[in-house]
């Protein structure tokens, strides 16, 4: 079954690419809710005991490598089938269960059913144990088909906002093209390898980072502490303005999660965790992309960084991330 299922969520992605090419035949209502919200509809009797939970789990775990707690999603609500209102049907995501169909559980994507844009995931069950089990063991597909949406959301609205000329400039200097939202602009650092782009707020800013390096061992160089270290090492560079003695690192003593991904044909090392400025108030939550390739025998590290001591972090931080799927 775990075999089916990836290959299901594999076509759903694939089909939420295509979408981005394809004439949208969508309908006029605009969606509602807020980025990451998801709408549970699901019949009452169903939905108490193990579902219920198995529901908020598959949703509104902590999400990792932030520094305060926040779930991957946010469930606005669970509304039965017979009670769902024509507003809740306008959410951008909705997740449908339903515990009354006859055979194997299985998953279906709709898109753009009763809003533009808008993400529907159905999970079909013959009663609310198999439900039940089918989530708990499906968890990080499920939680996929979700995010896949919210990243092709967050990175269309960039496209015709993108910053060329850092575009540009991030290509000659990586040899890869990516999407850079308007509002960044290259900051100066003292290690001339080491690109960073900021994108500054009032109470809050995003950072970009990128470099190369040679490697000597993809196995050894590739692991979560030789990234942590690269990444301490490159940061240590950049100061904090009025703050003597300061320098940007790796918060060593926080948790870190290193996993593979695939993206556009190449395989990248996702590694989360916190950064820190030593000597310095400032920090937050970090992921990077590191990537060995074999023409060069260099690995590049793509870095997205945060500073939010007041703002939630997660939507911040994931607009970040999207856009290393936007690489070419």
């Amino acid at each position: 079954m775990k075999r089916t299922i990836k290959l299901f969520v594999a076509l759903a992605l694939l089909f939420f690419a295509a979408a981005c090419t394809v004439k949208s035949k969508a309908p006029a209502k605009t969606s509602v809710g807020d980025a990451y919200d998801v709408l549970v509809v699901c019949d009452d009797e169903a939905w108490r005991g193990e579902l219920s939970m198995a529901v908020c789990d598959l949703l509104e775990e902590d999400a990792a490598g932030l520094t305060r707690p926040e779930g991957y999603f946010d469930i606005v609500k669970q509304v039965s089938h017979k009670a769902i209102t024509d507003y809740e049907r306008k959410y951008a995501n909705i997740f449908i269960i339903n515990t009354d169909i006859i055979g194997e559980p299985s998953l279906s994507v709709v898109s753009n059913r009763y809003s533009h844009p808008q993400t529907i995931v159905v999970l079909n069950a013959a009663n609310r144990e198999q439900a039940t089990a089918f989530i708990r063991s499906s968890m990080e597909e499920i939680r996929e088909l979700f995010n896949a949406a919210e990243r092709t959301r967050s990175n269309r609205y960039y496209e015709p906002r993108s910053a060329e000329q850092l575009i540009e400039d991030f290509k000659a200097e990586t040899g890869f093209e990516m999407l850079i939202p308007q509002g960044f602009f290259k900051a100066t650092t003292r290690d001339k390898e080491l690109l960073w782009y900021l994108r500054d707020y009032e109470n809050k800013a995003q950072y970009i980072f990128a470099y190369s390096y040679p490697c000597e061992n993809k196995e050894e160089d590739l692991t979560a502490e030789w990234i942590m270290r690269s990444l301490d090492n490159k940061l240590s560079t950049i100061t904090s303005k009025g703050a003597v003695g300061s320098y940007m690192g790796v918060n060593e003593s926080g948790p870190a999660y290193l996993r593979s991904v695939d993206i556009a044909g190449r395989n990248w090392k996702e590694l989360r965790g916190w950064w820190e400025v030593n000597n310095d108030f400032m920090g937050g939550p970090f992921v990077s992309f590191s990537t060995y390739d074999e023409a060069s025998n260099e690995i590049t590290s793509i870095m997205f960084a945060l500073y939010a001591p007041e703002d939630r972090q997660r939507n911040l931080l994931r607009e970040l991330e999207n856009l290393i799927y936007t690489i070419e």
